[in-house]
């Protein structure tokens, strides 16, 4: 028989796939990747060396489409504005992937010297080493929610009653919301972070 002229199973169709599990469902079983690709479990591993780099792998393919490069180029602050724009609109696009990717260790070599540029650049700007860890964390939490948010469509989550709920139902019903409420969040949130963050670096 003949041998088929390209390959049945890559790294690259693994990935694809992982993400459309995890995208729909939140996680994945190697078992069930196989299932989706139409091979054995065993044959994965022919590629990839279990579930964990497959997760890396994930990562990094995500990682690849956030513009991080602005650090070391333009100030520190409107660096960490563009990639957090940049970063939120590259986890919008897998929603359903967000809790599998921010509950596991972050791994892979892409992801790591990004990480390790946004530290640099914070470090360079003036923030001590042990004030690093705790801004980079906080700015992924925030940012990762507010992807969360835009894969929703901006739609507004909050139902008060006006009798019981007043002051509630006059913010909801305002009518100068904007059209598009997650991004005018999305910045108030980012302008608040990076206030209070130039307001640390004012008071040294």
């Amino acid at each position: 028989m003949a041998r088929p002229r390209t390959a049945l199973l890559d790294v690259e169709r693994i990935v694809d796939e992982a993400l459309r599990i995890s995208d729909a469902t939140g996680d994945f079983t190697v078992t069930e990747l196989a299932s989706k690709l139409g091979v054995h479990p065993s044959s994965l591993y022919h590629h990839v060396s279990g579930r964990d780099q497959v997760v890396d792998l994930m990562r990094a393919r995500i990682g690849r489409t956030i513009d991080n490069s602005a650090f070391g180029t333009v100030p520190w602050d409107e660096a960490m504005r563009r990639l957090a724009w940049s970063y939120r609109s590259a986890f919008a696009r897998h929603p359903g992937s967000i809790r599998l990717l921010a509950t596991a260790l972050v791994r892979d070599k892409e992801s790591l010297m990004e990480y390790d540029r946004f530290a640099n650049g914070l470090h360079t700007a003036g923030f001590s080493w042990p004030e690093v860890l705790p801004i980079i964390i906080a700015f992924d939490n925030f940012v990762l929610g507010s992807a969360l948010d835009m894969a929703s469509g901006g739609n507004n989550l909050y139902t008060p009653d006006p009798q019981t709920h007043p002051a509630l139902s006059a913010a909801v019903g305002a009518p100068e919301n904007p059209a598009n409420p997650t991004d005018v969040a999305f910045e108030t949130g980012l302008t608040a972070i990076l206030t209070g963050l130039r307001h640390k670096l004012d008071n040294r």
